[in-house]
């Protein structure tokens, strides 16, 4: 599957569509006058968030809760700031995402990759641009709510730019990108 996940900077938060194969399923919001970040996760026309992901206080490493409107909560934390390598631990399941060297990052679960993405280089006017290639199976939304902690964590809050340049990681890596790995259908 393909998630296309396309910010737009407004002058006091972040807003997000989200697209899966091209169709408009899914949208987020950061919460507006919170001292710690909330970005919220929704359904298209639906009210109630399907994902609530809160920024707790951390001096160095990110780290966030993420709450499922089922009430399960998954922590999501950093494993190395330098190598960008998080974990997350969803009930059996261990996610361990790995940052590589320009914009991509990719999934794993229990060990086996499930989803990789790439930021866009420049952006016009608008805010950052993610492509998410994922395994159909996938918890999409968890996937989609690991990329949207790391776009909070790394933005630089500044919304007057018109033109904005990325050029990515050139750090060590825990893990180099895999560029022959496939999504199951």
């Amino acid at each position: 599957m393909i998630i296309d996940v396309n910010q737009k900077k407004i002058a006091i938060g972040d807003k997000f569509d989200i697209h899966i194969n091209e169709t408009l399923t899914h949208q987020a919001a950061t919460q507006l006058f919170r001292f710690l970040s909330e970005i919220n996760l929704f359904e298209v026309n639906r009210n109630d968030a399907k994902f609530r992901i809160k920024k707790r206080w951390s001096w160095f490493k990110t780290t966030y809760d993420i709450y499922k409107s089922d009430n399960q909560k998954f922590e999501f934390k950093t494993i190395s700031i330098w190598k960008h390598h998080y974990i997350c631990q969803s009930g059996s399941d261990s996610y361990e995402i790995f940052g590589h060297r320009g914009r991509k990052y990719s999934v794993f679960k229990n060990k086996e990759q499930v989803a990789w993405w790439d930021k866009n280089c420049v952006t016009w006017f608008e805010g950052d641009n993610y492509r998410i290639i994922a395994d159909n199976d996938s918890d999409f939304e968890l996937i989609v709510s690991f990329c949207l902690i790391i776009d909070n964590s790394s933005s630089n809050s500044n919304d007057s730019n018109t033109v904005t340049f990325d050029i990515g990681n050139f750090g060590p890596e825990v893990v180099k990108f895999d560029s022959n790995w496939e999504p199951k259908n």
